[in-house]
């Protein structure tokens, strides 16, 4: 009998499961929030907010021109302090769309 640490078996769990699969995102987003406040602040962090999670690809969704601009010079950096602060490689890329505009 083999045996599979508790790591394997919760991502195994994660993959056919809808409700950790909604606490996954959940927690990118929350994620997410607190990184852009601590890099931009939270006034100018509020113009940007977490659209949808789905296969490594974290979608943001912006209010306004200059601050899809700024996300897009700082997508890098962002993109690491997520996962770091996850503790683990959950997003590999980050798009940004503009709402309204």
């Amino acid at each position: 009998m083999a045996f599979s640490s508790f790591k394997n078996i919760l991502a195994s769990k994660a993959v056919h499961d809808p409700k950790m699969r909604d606490l996954q995102v959940a927690q990118i987003f929350a994620a997410s929030k607190q990184v852009l406040e601590a890099l931009w602040g939270p006034e100018k962090a509020a113009y940007v907010s977490p659209l949808s999670f789905r296969e490594g690809m974290l979608k943001f969704e912006t209010a306004s021109p200059a601050a899809k601009q700024q996300l897009q010079t700082d997508l890098p950096r962002l993109r690491n302090e997520i996962n770091r602060q996850l503790g683990r490689l959950a997003v590999r890329s980050i798009v940004v769309v503009a709402k309204g505009f």
